[in-house]
């Protein structure tokens, strides 16, 4: 009787010590198997025209330069397909899965347009108000008109309203965490 429940006993401890195996690769690895299961149909969940999502990016020139990257737990959130995002971006995050990561190189049409020379915007120095230190480089609005002062002489400051990519391309290192 004695060794049927010493028998039974490591049995149970065999199976407690499995289950707790388990457990736990199932919390180190975040579900990651149900990551991209929809409750309906069973399908993985990929990102179509209309959805919102929230995606962590990094934004560089083709050089590797970084311009801009998310902030860890501040994603970029966008509809897919409203026109607010450059159309690159768009496009690219398109047909992808939850936890995708993606890299992809961008031309300067679809990314954030091509220059345009006819918005750097010449300012008179003396029409604007005294207390202005204009200074190159810096992103300031004059007259609500958003750019950055990429030169300053004697009478005049020059305000360049492209974006500071125009014209550029970029690449985006994405990562979707996020579909609704």
């Amino acid at each position: 009787m004695r060794e049927r429940i010493v028998k039974a006993a490591k049995s149970l401890i065999k199976i407690k010590l499995m289950l707790s195996l388990l457990i736990g690769l199932i919390l180190i690895n975040g579900y990651s198997g149900m990551a991209g299961v929809n409750e309906t149909g069973g399908r993985k969940i990929i990102v179509k025209k209309g959805d919102k999502v929230k995606i962590q990016y990094k934004v560089s020139l083709t050089n590797g330069t970084v311009f801009k990257e998310s902030k860890p737990g501040k994603p970029l959130e966008f509809t897919v397909g409203d026109d607010k995002m450059p159309r690159g971006l768009d496009q690219a995050v398109l047909g992808m899965e939850l936890r995708e990561e993606k890299n992809v190189t961008v031309y300067s049409k679809d990314a954030y347009g091509k220059r345009n020379e006819d918005l750097v915007m010449k300012f008179v120095r003396s029409d604007l108000p005294r207390s202005f230190e204009p200074e190159v480089g810096r992103v300031v609005k004059i007259r609500n008109i958003p750019g950055t002062i990429i030169k300053i002489d004697e009478e005049n400051v020059y305000l360049d309203g492209n974006h500071p990519l125009a014209g550029r391309d970029v690449v985006f290192d994405i990562k979707v965490i996020g579909i609704e």
